[in-house]
């Protein structure tokens, strides 16, 4: 109750101080409207019939410009996302990063590069930590189910990152370096030649963090050390009003996890994990017959992940390749070959436009841990979307997709969404969707055994699985207005409701045997409000509050509240001294108290709470040598958090999240070529 008050209070203050600069400014003369300068929308591409502005999609779509991920110096996508309203991350040792997005969380979130999915999920999780930011130029999230567009895994939202793709100049590259604190180092190099109607951009760059202990356990550190390779090629050529891009990205990550004694034996083994990514896509995309766009995409992804261990001498630490688990039959491989086209007209002008088109892919694994060795999944996909203006103020679009896929048959997906722009200041936004996500090739075809003492545990999939469905409304708000010649202020509430069946999980462990089944459901709701305020040009306020709740399955059976709420308040603070090119931004993320369950081995239920903490970062960003030079420093987690304790009802730790490190300061320079 005292969390919640001091959220309220510490909100109400803050919007307190926007009205009444709201109020001041426009009890002050107005400036002439013919010098007025509007506020740009960036363009998205995200679930879009054509490329357009943000205002005028139906979909909500929020956008981590590249200004934002230069100014919270971000090398990778768990940093930059790390203190966004909405999203909660956590960190799983060896299986890394992962996110939450309106309370729905691994396999259900999808990540796109170009809108061409990420592949490697480890126990649902794509580690975000091995997803580099050095070519990427902005990041595009929608929440809620995006499945008409974007097929399974995509319940709970998108998050699809953008390449940089272009330059005016004939020659441009830049070279850059990051040093942080717990020592972490990250350099980067880009390169683009233009030529004619051609573009050739290279890149490359190397990341190494050296692991830390933020536990009292004299060996094993609980952020592993990790060194990241990367570098990709991108072509591309003009065709009149089409162009055609080529992009081949390679990454290779080693992790390094340390052992700890065994209680038993007093033997340690440390073991090395190596995770190799290689992307290829080729788009064709523009205007083809006056108004229409096509948007073609073929890729290939190939990704393995491997792990060697190895037996420590306890006393000289002497490292020896242990020959029980070997690399050829731990190894797992998955691959991916996809091809998407769509065609779309968009015309503002116009009442009725649509888009259509064909999805394609087929995945495979192969491993000493899959059913068989070798299994795969072929997906073919329908989907189609209307948009048609009711009035001038008011458009509706429904869209359905029809899959069929090789293990589970065939599905259709509707959807509906509308906008209604009340006038030049105002917007609503609503939206349903019946989403889906298919059985992974691990779910469906899994068969791990590992030996423990005298007994031998296994875990399998199931190929009777049935697809997890859930139906989503989304409800948001906005509300812009332009307050002289640069200044404007925004607010964005927003609601949500999400109701998932069949949800996938593992069975209850019997006769040492665990398989995936159907057994769960999940629901989520809640809602956010977003405020910018922006006095004149140099000035930049935001903050947002959000309360989440999820739904709590041991309601059904035992005495407890059906949802658990957890609210989160976000604050960022940038101010831009231009003649100076001087730029300071403040980001602080409080993420409040989280309540969970767990059932212990008497089958007593147990409360869990995750303690409240604050992520606060700072970073001051100048230019020198007229603007060919570009120096960043700055702190982060200035409030020196370290883990987030789990505690249970009598205050005994339970668990940890390791979500943060503690305190670290950081130097970035990029010098432009």
């Amino acid at each position: 109750m005292i969390l919640k008050t001091t959220i309220m209070r510490t909100f109400t203050i803050f919007l307190g101080i926007l009205l009444l600069f709201f109020n001041n400014v426009f009890a002050q003369k107005k400036l002439n409207d013919s010098t007025k300068v509007e506020k740009l929308d960036a363009v998205i591409v995200t679930a879009q019939y054509a490329p357009q502005s943000e205002k005028n999609a139906v979909y909500k779509v929020k956008i981590l410009s590249s200004k934002t991920i230069n100014k919270k110096a971000a090398n990778n996508l768990r940093e930059l996302l790390q203190q966004e309203l909405d999203l909660d991350l956590s960190q799983k040792s060896v299986f890394g990063s992962s996110l939450e997005l309106q309370g729905i969380s691994k396999e259900n979130i999808k990540i796109l590069i170009d809108g061409v999915p990420v592949i490697g999920r480890l126990n649902g999780v794509i580690d975000l930590n091995q997803i580099n930011l050095s070519a990427i130029e902005r990041v595009e999230i929608i929440e809620g189910p995006v499945s008409v567009f974007y097929g399974t895994d995509a319940m709970g939202g998108i998050i699809n990152l953008i390449s940089k793709k272009n330059q005016k100049e004939t020659v441009a590259g830049e070279i850059s370096s990051y040093y942080e604190s717990i020592n972490a180092a990250n350099y980067n190099g880009n390169f683009g030649y233009k030529y004619g109607k051609n573009m050739l951009r290279i890149n490359g760059g190397y990341y190494h963090f050296n692991g830390l202990a933020t536990n009292d356990s004299p060996r094993n550190l609980n952020w592993e050390e990790r060194g990241q390779y990367f570098g990709g090629l991108m072509f591309s050529k003009d065709l009149d009003n089409l162009t055609l891009r080529f992009n081949s990205n390679l990454s290779h990550e080693k992790l390094a996890s340390l052992g700890e004694p065994s209680r038993r034996s007093g033997k340690i083994t440390d073991t090395d994990y190596f995770t190799r990514r290689i992307d290829n896509s080729l788009n064709l995309q523009g205007e083809v017959l006056k108004n229409k766009f096509i948007d073609i995409t073929a890729s290939y992804l190939d990704y393995q992940r491997y792990h060697d261990d190895y037996n420590v001498n306890a006393t000289t630490q002497e490292k020896t390749l242990s020959t029980t688990d070997i690399k050829a039959n731990n190894i797992v491989k998955y691959s991916y070959s996809g091809l998407k086209a769509q065609l779309g007209k968009s015309d503002n002008t116009n009442k009725i436009n649509y888009a259509f088109g064909t999805d394609y892919n087929k995945e495979s694994t192969e491993g000493g841990r899959i059913l068989n060795r070798k299994q795969f999944i072929q997906t073919l996909a329908l989907f189609g979307s209307l948009n048609y203006k009711l009035s001038n103020n008011f458009e509706i679009q429904p869209s359905s997709r029809y899959t069929w896929n090789s293990t589970y048959g065939s599905l259709f997906s509707p959807a509906i969404n509308t906008k209604l722009r009340i006038d030049n200041q105002n917007q609503l936004r609503f939206s349903y969707a019946r989403g889906f996500r298919a059985p992974s090739l691990k779910e469906l075809f899994l068969d791990f055994h590992i030996s423990a003492g005298p007994f031998t545990y296994i875990i399998s999939g199931n190929e009777s699985l049935d697809v997890e469905k859930s139906h989503s409304f989304n409800l948001n708000y906005t509300f812009e207005k332009s307050l002289n010649n640069s200044g404007f202020i925004s607010i964005e509430p927003s609601f949500f409701y999400n109701d998932i069946s069949n949800l996938i999980a593992l069975s209850e462990m019997v006769d040492s045997k665990r398989h995936y089944m159907n057994i769960e459901k999940f629901k989520s709701l809640g809602g956010k409000i977003d405020i910018t305020y922006k006095p004149y040009e140099a000035l930049s306020l935001k903050a947002g509050i959000s309360i989440t709740g999820r739904y709590n399955k041991f309601n059904e059976t035992y005495n407890t509240q059906k949802y658990l709420y957890s609210p989160e308040l976000t604050t960022n603070i940038n101010y831009e001294i231009k003649k100076r090119n001087l730029n300071i931004s403040i980001y602080n993320k409080f993420s409040g108290k989280r309540e969970g369950f767990f059932i212990d081995s008497t089958d007593a239920i147990i409360k869990t709470t995750r303690n409240s903490f604050d992520n606060l970062s700072s970073t001051v960003s100048k230019s020198f040598l007229n603007e060919t030079l570009h120096v960043s420093l700055g702190v982060k987690n200035a409030l020196n958090v370290k883990d987030v304790e789990t505690l249970n009802e009598i205050g005994q730790a339970h668990s940890r999240n390791l979500e943060l490190w503690g305190r670290s300061f950081f130097l970035k320079t990029t010098f432009n070529l």
